[in-house]
């Protein structure tokens, strides 16, 4: 009898406190297209030779209980609006910010507390100055390389002016790093495309864990697990929960 009442009230503690643990909740945002008039600049084997594509641009919103993170910050803003331009090997284009983003799924833009980078380029980067009192999480090495002299391609050290000049928090993050300390959100190390590169792992308690791998992978046959930039509609949505 002793033994299962203890083994009732073991279970029942356990159940509370899962029922305690921050409900995690992830949306996924247009953060901008890009039209790549020559897919062979994607391949060191000189594969796609005279293809074209359009990559769609990602960022993603995370609530962990009351606190907001944002996940990548897609194009600047000074691109809004720009026509996709022919016959350029990049041209860039932004329909809408990540703040106008945040007010349709009624987010406010000063609720986002955390900004997590996947990797330092001008088209993961380009709205974080609008959230200039959000902690920054990026990776050590991507860090160095954005204060290197000169820059790596494709890096707009002012587009993280705020961090970068001392005036708001950073995190360089090495290795590993469990965001919010239980597991459920983990920024996984993933060296290649830029030094300090990461991906977002993030469990759900419904649809299970998710992950967002930044630009690991491009491309289906780059990796038979992982595909970055997926093609998902443009409309904010609460994905997953």
């Amino acid at each position: 009898m002793f033994r299962n009442f203890m083994l009732a009230a073991t279970i029942a503690a356990n159940a509370g406190i899962a029922n305690a643990a921050p409900q995690v909740e992830l949306w996924r945002l247009d953060c901008g297209r890009i039209a790549v008039g020559d897919l062979s600049v994607f391949s060191d084997t000189f594969a796609y030779t005279g293809e074209k594509k359009t990559l769609t641009d990602s960022c993603y919103v995370v609530r962990h209980g009351n606190d907001y993170m944002l996940w990548d910050t897609g194009l600047p803003a000074a691109l809004l609006g720009k026509p996709l331009a022919a016959n350029e090997v990049l041209a860039p284009t932004l329909d809408r910010t990540v703040q106008d983003q945040l007010r349709e799924i009624a987010v406010k833009p000063e609720a986002i507390g955390l900004i997590g980078i996947s990797h330092y380029h001008f088209d993961h980067v380009g709205q974080a100055a609008g959230f200039p009192k959000a902690r920054l999480m990026i990776g050590k090495a991507d860090l160095e390389a954005l204060k290197s002299k000169p820059v790596p391609f494709g890096a707009e050290p002012s587009l993280l002016a705020p961090w970068l000049g001392g005036g708001a928090p950073v995190d360089a993050v090495e290795g590993d790093k469990d965001v919010f300390g239980d597991g459920s959100v983990v920024m996984l190390s993933a060296p290649g495309h830029t030094p300090g590169s990461h991906a977002l792992l993030v469990r759900l308690a419904e649809k299970g864990p998710v992950l967002l791998s930044g630009d690991v992978a491009h491309f289906e046959n780059s990796s038979k697990q992982a595909v970055s930039h997926p093609s998902t509609p443009t409309v904010p949505t609460a994905l997953l929960r």
